[in-house]
C-alpha cells in the first residue's frame, strides 16, 4: 500500500502548499506512516495535537535511526507530509481551509483534484491521488464521526464533515472512484453580500416587510446558485425572539437566533423530509425552514405545512430555473392550483455564465425574479413584482399590483401607499445601516415591525 498515496505536480492553476517529496524522502514517509499505524491507539487518531506530536516523535527516531541528516526545514514538512498521511485527509485538508472554495472533486486515480472557486470557477491544482487504498482511507476518515465507511458493500457514501461540508463519494462498481465536497461558508452571507447579487436596497426592504409580516416563501434556483445562503441572510429580517424550526437533511442553515431547533432527516432509519415537516406541526413553531423540498412526499408535506398556517411562516428552497419552472414541478408533483395559494411569495436566484471584457466568461449568481403565483379558475398566473434587468444588473420594480402588500396593508389597517412609504424609508435605513453597522442583525431589529 502507497501510505502516502498523492503526488504533487509541477502544474496546476491553483496551488495546495504541500511540499514535494524526493523518492528518499518518500520512503521516511511511508516508514512513519507504517509504524504510525502499527503502534497508535485509536485515542490517539482522535486528537489532532496528540497525533502531530506523536508523528514528530516518530519521524525524529527515524531519521536517526537511519543515519539521515535533515534541517529544521526539512524536519518541518516531513512532519506535515506524515501528518496529512496519518491522522488528516491528505492534501484535501488544505483545501477544506480555504473559505474561498465552494467545491472539492477527486475524479478518480491520476487526475489532478479540481476545485471551484468563488471568484474563479472550476480550477485544476497540483496534486492528485495515485493508491486506491489511500483515497478511500481519506474517505473513511473523514466519514467517521458518523460511524459509516465505503466498501464494496457499501459503494456510496453520504456524509457531514466537522465542519459542515457535505461529503459524497462512490467507488466500483458505482464508478471508478469519485470523491465531491460542497464546502458552506464559515461565515454566513450577510444582506451586505446580497447586494452583490443583484438585490438593491428597495427589493431588501420589501423582503424585510415580507419576513416580519405572516408569508410563505419558496427560494428557487439552479445547482449551487445560493439559495439556502440567501436564506440565510434574509433571516436578518426575523425578531430574534422567534422559535426557528430547521428541517434539513444536510446542516446548512446558520441564524443568529437562540430559539432555534435543528432536526435532520436520517434515511437509514427511515426519518424522511416529510416526517420531519409532519413532527414540526407539533412543535409550537414561530417559523419553519425547510433546507431542500425534493420529492413528492415532501412537496406536499411543505404544502400542508404552509396550508396548516401554524407559523407565521414557512420557507424553503427548490430546484428550478424560473417561477415557471417552479409551477410546472409543483403541478407535476399533484400540487393542487387552489393549494399553491399557500406560497405568498418567489424568489429565483440563478447561477449562469456572463460574458465579460476581453472574450471572458465569469460565472455569476443574480436574483432574477420575484414575483406572487395567483390561481385564477383553475390556472396558475405568475405574477411579477420584481424582474432583473441585465443593463442595470440589478433587479426593478414591475408596475404589477402585489397581493402580499394589499394583505399586510389590510392587517395594519393601513393603505397600500403607506406600505410603500414604509419600504421607502427602510430601503434608506438599509442603505445607510449596511454600510457602517457592525452587526447588521441587531441593527435591524432596532428598526422595529410594521405598524
Amino acid at each position: 500500500m502507497g501510505w502516502v498515496g498523492w503526488r504533487v505536480l509541477d502544474g496546476g492553476q491553483y496551488k495546495v502548499r504541500v511540499q514535494k517529496l524526493s523518492p528518499d524522502e518518500l520512503q521516511v514517509i511511508e516508514d512513519v506512516c507504517k509504524e504510525f499505524s502499527d503502534t497508535v491507539k485509536d485515542e490517539v487518531i482522535e486528537n489532532g495535537t496528540i497525533a502531530m506530536q506523536v508523528v514528530n516523535k516518530l519521524l525524529v527516531q527515524n531519521l536517526r535511526k537511519n543515519g539521515i541528516k535533515a534541517d529544521d526545514d526539512q524536519v518541518r514538512y516531513l512532519a506535515d507530509a506524515a501528518y496529512l498521511a496519518t491522522y488528516a485527509f491528505g492534501p484535501i485538508t488544505y483545501l477544506l481551509e480555504d473559505d474561498m472554495l465552494e467545491e472539492i472533486a477527486v475524479i478518480g486515480l491520476d487526475n489532478p483534484i479540481f476545485v471551484f472557486h468563488r471568484e474563479k470557477g472550476w480550477l485544476d491544482t497540483n496534486v492528485m491521488f495515485t493508491d486506491r487504498n489511500a483515497l478511500i482511507d481519506v474517505i473513511n476518515k473523514m466519514s467517521r464521526t458518523i460511524g459509516r465507511r465505503i466498501t464494496l458493500q457499501n459503494p456510496r457514501l453520504n456524509a457531514v464533515l466537522p465542519d459542515g461540508s457535505r461529503l459524497h463519494a462512490t467507488i466500483e462498481p458505482v464508478s471508478d472512484l469519485e470523491l465531491t465536497i460542497r464546502k458552506f461558508k464559515k461565515s454566513p452571507l450577510t444582506l451586505r453580500e446580497l447586494i452583490k447579487t443583484g438585490y438593491n436596497y428597495e427589493l431588501l426592504a420589501f423582503l424585510w416587510t415580507v419576513f416580519q409580516n405572516d408569508k410563505n416563501v419558496i427560494i428557487c434556483g439552479n445547482t449551487a446558485a445560493g439559495k439556502t445562503t440567501t436564506l440565510n441572510a434574509l433571516f436578518s429580517f426575523v425578531p430574534s425572539s422567534e422559535r426557528v424550526i430547521m428541517l434539513e437533511e444536510t446542516p446548512e442553515i446558520v441564524i443568529p437566533h437562540r430559539h432555534q431547533v435543528k432536526m435532520k432527516t436520517n434515511p437509514p432509519l427511515g426519518i424522511e423530509m416529510k416526517d420531519l415537516i409532519e413532527d414540526s406541526l407539533r412543535m409550537r413553531p414561530d417559523r419553519v425552514i425547510i433546507g431542500e423540498v425534493r420529492s413528492k412526499e415532501e412537496i406536499l408535506a411543505m404544502i400542508e405545512s404552509m396550508n396548516a398556517g401554524q407559523a407565521r411562516g414557512c420557507y424553503a428552497t427548490m430546484h428550478a430555473h424560473s417561477a415557471k419552472e417552479l409551477v410546472s414541478r409543483l403541478r407535476y408533483n399533484d400540487v393542487m392550483p387552489s393549494d399553491i395559494n399557500a406560497i405568498d411569495l418567489v424568489i429565483v436566484q440563478r447561477r449562469f455564465l456572463k460574458f465579460i471584457s476581453g472574450g471572458k466568461v465569469q460565472e455569476t449568481r443574480k436574483v432574477f425574479e420575484v414575483c406572487e403565483l395567483v390561481e385564477n379558475k383553475g390556472a396558475i398566473m405568475i405574477r411579477h413584482i420584481y424582474q432583473y434587468d441585465p443593463k442595470k444588473d440589478t433587479v426593478v420594480r414591475t408596475p404589477a399590483k402585489s397581493r402580499v402588500i394589499e394583505e399586510i396593508a389590510f392587517a395594519n389597517g393601513w393603505g397600500e401607499s403607506r406600505i410603500y412609504d414604509e419600504i421607502a424609508r427602510r430601503s434608506n435605513y438599509l442603505k445607510t445601516m449596511i454600510s457602517k453597522s457592525k452587526d447588521i442583525f441587531k441593527d435591524v431589529e432596532k428598526y422595529g415591525a410594521v405598524g
